[in-house]
């Protein structure tokens, strides 16, 4: 049998080999049709593009992406052919959290824009977007959430739609994945209509993906004043993003929210599994060895909330890599050095507040 795997998936080398006559690496954008043509199974990420052109008379009979959403991959076409396909819904929820909180604190800091009090419109509410609500209400903002198959699907009063959050949110973060059409559809779902007819003096987030928000609607509304504020870290194009736009956004990152030690490390283990439960190879539930999250950080001085935060991860470095060199996209995700998640980090309990325990935090003594 023939595995091929995107080579920047981490901690693989070594895991499958002992079960597949080749397994091959390689970068994510360099895996063909010729190349897939006689594998058994790809494991990949978002930059391998699973459809016809690339799956058609090919031997693939499993695909896992250790990502959270599978836009990248014909879900309809693979279903046809019965090629079984696996995702990691909610690997790297935590690394996301981390990415929003920083920015909103940031942001907040370099506007004269105080969050608390502030009401917080969270569009989507999964893994990522449940996350981001409870943070938003532990920073003392109001919370207003939309997702509207699970209000659908689960009754939940609770949830608004989006006309809703266009009226009465001063921050808008995306968490959607991205559906072309359908009841549902995400695509451009921040257009001109949307950004006519929000608040003005809004702040817009949007670490989902690049194409749920129109560029050029978006800009055209930072010019004329209506958006005070933006955070991208997802871009339409991507990984070829315009410089004319960057300087237009206030928090720019190559689509590396997600990427904490905790998220990459969630990622491989989820698909690992899948393969595995697939092929019968009996090595689920599967752990790199050691674990590289297992080591905790002591924090030993509680200044703020903000300051605790910062010494978690710095996002204007990660802003000023990117701001800087636009076309190394694709080298800084590839390089970069996985940050670790809120849960990596304790605090004495005698300076442990209830709002870092909302955000992940942990008191030593636990």
């Amino acid at each position: 049998m023939k595995l091929v795997t995107d080579i920047n998936i981490p901690y693989l080398k070594g895991v499958f080999e002992p079960f597949f006559d080749e397994v091959l690496y390689l970068p994510g954008n360099n895996i063909n049709r010729e190349i897939v043509k006689d594998a058994d199974a790809l494991l990949i990420r978002t930059r391998t593009n699973c459809n016809a052109e690339l799956l058609e008379g090919s031997k693939v009979k499993f695909i896992g992406s250790a990502t959270i959403g599978y836009d990248h991959i014909d879900t309809n076409y693979c279903d046809k052919k019965g090629i079984v396909w696996a995702t990691a819904p909610g690997c790297n929820s935590g690394g996301v959290l981390q990415w929003v909180v920083c920015a909103l604190l940031q942001l907040s800091q370099t506007k004269n824009f105080p969050l608390k009090g502030k009401t917080l419109g969270v569009v989507g509410v999964g893994n990522v977007g449940s996350k981001i609500a409870k943070a938003g209400e532990a920073l003392g903002m109001n919370v207003l959430c939309c997702d509207p198959p699970r209000k659908r699907n689960e009754n939940l009063s609770e949830f608004v739609d989006f006309a809703t959050i266009t009226q009465k949110s001063d921050i808008i973060t995306f968490h959607v994945p991205l559906n072309h059409s359908g009841t549902d559809a995400t695509y451009y779902m921040a257009n001109d209509n949307f950004f006519e007819v929000i608040n003005p003096n809004v702040i817009i987030i949007n670490s989902s993906r690049g194409e749920v928000v129109e560029t050029s609607s978006l800009v055209k509304a930072i010019k004329s004043g209506k958006i005070i504020a933006s955070a991208l870290d997802v871009w339409e194009g991507e990984p070829k993003v315009s410089p004319e736009i960057i300087k237009y956004i206030d928090i720019a990152t190559p689509h590396i929210a997600g990427y904490s030690l905790e998220g990459k490390v969630n990622g491989t283990k989820m698909v690992v599994d899948a393969l595995s439960k697939y092929f019968g190879l009996g090595l689920e539930p599967w752990c790199p060895t050691p674990d590289p999250t297992s080591s905790k950080i002591i924090l030993d001085s509680f200044v703020d909330l903000e300051s605790t935060v910062a010494k978690t991860y710095n996002i204007t470095n990660d802003d000023k890599a990117f701001r800087n060199n636009p076309d190394d996209f694709e080298k800084i995700r590839n390089e970069y050095n996985f940050r670790r998640e809120f849960s990596a980090y304790e605090l004495p309990s005698i300076s442990f507040i209830k709002e870092l325990k909302s955000l992940g935090f942990r008191a030593s003594n636990q």
